[in-house]
């Protein structure tokens, strides 16, 4: 697994214990998918800076 999605999983409250990763609530499910939402959308609007980020985070349901 690449290194950045460990730090965001780290980053949104997840816990690794033994090489196990834990969600320690749903809070943290949450705002992980978020992470991981806007890193994709930063990545797209690098690509094509119009739209593509917008539909991103819509999809996901995050709020920039």
């Amino acid at each position: 697994m690449k290194e950045d999605i460990i730090k965001m999983a780290q980053e949104a409250g997840f816990m690794q214990h033994m090489g196990v990763i834990a969600i320690p609530n749903i809070q943290s499910l949450e705002r992980f998918a978020a992470i991981v939402a806007n890193r994709c959308a930063e990545i797209a609007h690098e690509a094509e800076p119009f739209h593509s980020a917008d539909l991103i985070r819509k999809a996901f349901g995050v709020e920039e």
